[in-house]
């Protein structure tokens, strides 16, 4: 029977020492936690939203001061977009020698469905609801369908022109002249441009037509330009100049068919 090898001392400890080496490095790997994964940064949401305080004071024979708010959701992507606005003006007068009056009230709400809206082409259905004391409308309802065609789409600038149909009913305030209420069938026209210069600068203007369906003498015409300047990643101050024209203001009992201002605010985004 052949002896078993005898396996020289510092051999064998040379052997259990790297067996023990491994063990204890095995252990430690084991308890010591790998490090967590980066967390993924949160996708943008696709909901914006903007709120906006503006005013217009004059002062002198005829002291006018007009206030205003204003306040926008929209949201947007590849397949539905969405945007609802809600505006209020107020405004009063006053001469020297005469009394105080309102000149101006007006409350004005619209909200627009669009289908595919960054496609070249898109459609979309809107409804708007206007109250109007200089205009002296008691209260207008529309609604209406319509294509957009977005001429121009790039990070800086944004350009589009609309066509739509609407059904419009109005109601005039109550004047020496008794007006029944008026339901017209109107097309519209819109062209809208937004344009930023720098990550602080930009302008935005948005200019409408809407004729009466069955003849182009009874019309509405309004231009908005708006210029922002933002302060910080919320904040912007704003300049505002708005021109409205109503063919049919004066048959109402208005003293005029056209109305503007401009107004200086300040706006907060998110």
């Amino acid at each position: 029977m052949p002896l078993p090898e005898i396996v020289p001392l510092p051999e064998l400890l040379h052997g259990i020492g790297a067996h023990a080496v491994a063990l204890l490095a095995s252990s430690v790997l084991a308890v010591v936690p790998s490090p967590a994964p980066n967390p993924a940064a949160p996708s943008p949401t696709p909901w914006k939203g903007s709120a906006l305080a503006n005013a217009s004071l004059f002062f002198g024979n005829t002291q006018q001061q007009v206030l205003g708010a204003d306040g926008k959701l929209a949201r947007v992507d590849s397949a539905f977009g969405f945007a609802g606005e809600l505006q209020t003006l107020y405004g009063e007068a006053s001469l020297d020698q005469g009394t105080r009056a309102v000149t101006k009230r007006l409350w004005m709400a619209t909200m627009t469905v669009n289908f595919r809206p960054l496609a070249p082409v898109s459609s979309f259905i809107t409804t708007t609801y206007q109250s109007n004391l200089e205009k002296r409308i008691d209260a207008r309802y529309s609604v209406g369908a319509g294509a957009k065609w977005n001429v121009l789409q790039s990070s800086a600038t944004n350009a589009s022109l609309s066509l739509a149909l609407s059904a419009e009913r109005t109601v005039a305030r109550d004047s020496t002249v008794h007006i029944p209420a008026e339901r017209l069938a109107r097309f519209s026209w819109q062209a809208r441009y937004h344009h930023s210069f720098d990550d602080r600068l930009q302008v935005a203007h948005v200019m409408s037509w809407e004729p009466k369906a069955t003849g182009v003498s009874q019309y509405l015409v309004s231009s908005n330009t708006e210029l922002r300047y933002k302060m910080n990643g919320t904040v912007s101050l704003s300049l505002a100049f708005t021109d409205n024209y109503d063919s049919s203001a004066i048959d109402r009992g208005a003293r005029t068919n056209n109305d503007g201002q401009m107004l200086f605010g300040v706006a907060a985004g998110w």
